[in-house]
């Protein structure tokens, strides 16, 4: 093996390291999974009171989901998250696991101090068995690189209460979009992608 291979192995080591410690972490007990399904659980349409299918609050629920995420902005989080969110609301998407309203709304402010700007287009909605899925792309980009624009296709796996609050939602995105924008990692991830 040669001195460039080496150090090219030693830094995908390196890499792998760190991302093993970032997903091993106390907040992600067992990856995340053990309340993961203990959410799912929590949550199930089928033990639970939930929102009526056809009902004027499931149209108001989806609507609010809709504006909340169509204008992602602080101003908007703080306006409509507690109208949108239950109390005890779980939520997860490729970074961070979540309970609790008052958490899930600093992370969704959070996540603009570093946007420049964002703006989802819902797609596709549909429901099963008191499952709502909506289907999305999200165009974005950050402070630091406003001019690298962004698309990001995604679902959310939303579950709703019977006073149409959401008290599940699971967010499923490619986070490597992100990522292949890092230094070093970024690098790694283009590579992989390129297949070399």
């Amino acid at each position: 093996m040669n001195r460039h291979m080496r150090k090219e192995a030693l830094l995908v080591c390196s890499v792998l390291l760190v991302f093993y410690g970032c997903a091993t972490g106390v907040q992600n007990k067992k990856y995340g999974m053990e309340t993961y399904y203990q959410a799912l659980q929590d949550t199930d349409p089928h033990k639970h009171d939930m929102i009526q299918p056809g009902s004027e609050k499931e149209r108001e629920a989806i609507a609010l989901f809709g504006t909340l995420y169509a204008t992602y902005t602080e101003d908007n989080i703080r306006r409509y998250a507690r109208d949108m969110y239950a109390q005890d609301a779980y939520y997860r998407d490729s970074f961070i696991e979540l309970q609790g309203l008052e958490n899930i709304e600093a992370y969704l402010i959070q996540g603009t101090h570093i946007m420049h700007e964002v703006a989802l287009d819902l797609q596709d909605i549909a429901e099963h068995d008191g499952n709502y899925y909506f289907r999305w792309v999200t165009k974005f980009s950050l402070k630091r690189k406003k001019n690298d624009v962004m698309y990001l296709p995604g679902m959310s796996h939303v579950r709703f209460n019977k006073e149409g609050k959401i008290v599940f939602h699971q967010d499923f995105w490619d986070a490597g979009i992100i990522y292949e924008r890092l230094p070093i990692i970024g690098f790694f991830i283009r590579r992989i992608k390129r297949g070399k």
